[in-house]
C-alpha cells in the first residue's frame, strides 16, 4: 500500500510540475510575440507603414494572441481561480504595446511626455476574459460529455 501511495504522490507532483512548466511556456510565448511586435515597430517599419502596423499588430496579432493564450489558460485551468486576475495583466500589456510604439514615437518627436491610454487596459482585459470564459466553457462541456459516456 505504501508503494502505491508513493507512486501516486510522485505522479501527482509530475503532473503539477508539467502544468507549471506549460503555463510558464505559454506566458513566455505571449511575451515573445509582444516583444517582437514592439521591435518590429522600431526596427523594420518606416513612418509610412504606421497604419499597416497598427492594423496588423494592435488590431489583429496582439488581440488574437491574447485571446488564444487566454483560451488555453481557461481550458487547462492554469492558476485555478487566480487566472481571472491575469486578464488585467493582458490589458496592461495591450496598453503598453501602444504606449511603447506610437506614444513613444510621439514623445520622441515632440519632446513631451504623454500619459498612457488607460482605456486600452479594459479592452485588452475583455479580450482575455472572453478567451478564458470560452476556455472554461469548453472544459466544462468536455467534462460533461465524458461523464455521459
Amino acid at each position: 500500500m505504501s508503494d502505491h501511495l508513493n507512486n501516486l504522490e510522485e505522479s501527482t507532483n509530475t503532473v503539477k510540475s508539467r502544468n507549471k512548466l506549460s503555463a510558464i511556456i505559454l506566458i513566455v510565448v505571449y511575451l515573445g510575440i509582444w516583444t517582437l511586435s514592439l521591435l518590429s515597430f522600431w526596427m523594420f517599419d518606416s513612418g509610412s507603414d504606421a497604419l499597416g502596423y497598427s492594423i496588423m499588430y494592435l488590431w489583429i496579432l496582439l488581440p488574437v494572441t491574447t485571446f488564444v493564450v487566454s483560451l488555453i489558460i481557461g481550458i487547462n485551468n492554469y492558476w485555478g481561480h487566480k487566472k481571472w486576475f491575469i486578464a488585467i495583466g493582458f490589458g496592461v500589456m495591450y496598453m503598453l504595446a501602444e504606449y511603447g510604439t506610437f506614444s513613444a514615437a510621439n514623445m520622441i518627436s515632440f519632446g513631451k511626455l504623454n500619459v498612457p491610454e488607460f482605456i486600452m487596459i479594459p479592452i485588452g482585459a475583455v479580450i482575455s476574459l472572453v478567451g478564458m470564459g470560452l476556455g472554461v466553457g469548453i472544459k466544462r462541456l468536455i467534462s460533461q460529455v465524458k461523464k455521459k459516456r
